[in-house]
């Protein structure tokens, strides 16, 4: 019994886990590049990876000591702005004319679109598609049942 009683625990904890962890993760660190028509200076553009609510695509510029970070669609990311680090404007501007800039801005739109859409497990999304409550319920009934037919594998 106590074996049954485990399978279904280790069951529903990996189930659980799997069904709230499915998620789309982009957020690669790029190689630095250097910055056309402006010398010494480097950038990148990466994907969502900041916890919090700086998930959004975000540049980097760097030359030296001053490293800075925003958002492709201006703001902070890591608690920084490129004028905040003292990159200059016209890096700034050519940063901004570079095809990965570009491309950032793109998906970042796309990633703003999709937001507004659907909100995580709203109630809407959930009374769509009810997959997910029916799935928990199932497990959580499941071991409740085992749970109330033998309270020994609990209580000794």
């Amino acid at each position: 019994m106590k074996k049954n009683f485990i399978l279904s625990m280790v069951f529903a904890l990996l189930f659980s886990t799997l069904a709230l962890s499915i998620g789309d993760s982009s957020a690669s660190a790029a190689a630095m590049k250097p910055v056309p028509g402006s010398a010494g200076w480097k950038y990148r553009v990466e994907g969502p990876h900041v916890e919090g609510t700086d998930n959004d695509w975000h540049v980097h510029v760097e030359k030296g000591k001053i490293k800075g970070a925003e958002r492709v669609n201006g703001g902070k990311s890591h608690k920084k702005t490129l004028d905040s680090a003292g990159v200059p404007k016209s890096v700034q501007k050519n940063v901004k004319k570079t095809a990965d800039f570009k491309k950032g801005l793109e998906k970042q739109k796309k990633l703003d679109k999709e937001r507004q859409k659907v909100s995580k497990y709203s109630l809407p999304q959930l009374v769509k598609n009810p997959s997910l409550v029916v799935t928990m319920a199932a497990v959580i009934g499941i071991t409740v049942s085992n749970l109330l037919r033998h309270p020994s594998l609990i209580f000794g």
